[in-house]
C-alpha cells in the first residue's frame, strides 16, 4: 500500500514538473465572409497566400493551403496569449511570435513546429464558397 502511494505520489510531482507556459486562449465569438474579389485579399488568390485580418483575441491569419482549403488561427501566442502576438514569416507559411519565438506551420492548420509553445494556434473554421468567392469564417 505504501508503495501504491509513494508511485502515485512521484507521478503526481513528476507530471507538475512537465507543465508548460501554454494558456488556453480565450474564446471570443468569430463570425465573418470575406470576398476574393476585395482588393485587400487579393494575396489570398494564390495558394499559399496569406493575410490579416481583425478578430478573434489578437487577430486572425488567413492562410490558403489549397484551391478549396483555408486555414484560420488567432495571431495569440499559446505561450502568452495577451502579451505576444504571432506574425507571418516571410515566406508567409509560418507564423512566429517574435517575443517568445514558437513558430507555427500555417499548412499544417497552426502547428507548432518550435516551442517554447506546445499547442498550436488556435484555428477556426473557414469555409470557401467557390460560387460567391467568399471564405466565411466562424468558430
Amino acid at each position: 500500500m505504501k508503495n501504491n502511494f509513494l508511485t502515485a505520489f512521484l507521478l503526481l510531482i513528476t507530471l507538475n514538473a512537465c507543465e508548460t507556459d501554454d494558456q488556453v486562449i480565450p474564446n471570443t465569438y468569430v463570425n465573418f465572409a470575406i470576398y476574393l474579389d476585395q482588393p485587400q485579399f487579393i494575396d489570398l488568390n494564390a495558394v499559399g497566400g496569406a493575410v490579416y485580418v481583425t478578430g478573434g483575441v489578437r487577430g486572425i491569419i488567413i492562410y490558403r493551403k489549397s484551391f478549396s482549403e483555408f486555414v484560420a488561427v488567432d495571431r495569440a501566442c499559446p505561450n502568452n496569449p495577451y502579451d505576444e502576438r504571432v506574425i507571418l514569416d516571410e515566406t508567409r507559411t509560418m507564423a512566429i511570435d517574435t517575443v517568445c519565438g514558437s513558430q507555427f506551420s500555417l499548412s499544417l492548420n497552426g502547428a507548432v513546429i518550435h516551442g517554447p509553445a506546445s499547442i498550436p494556434l488556435k484555428a477556426y473554421s473557414a469555409r470557401y464558397n467557390q460560387i460567391s468567392n467568399g471564405v466565411f469564417i466562424t468558430n
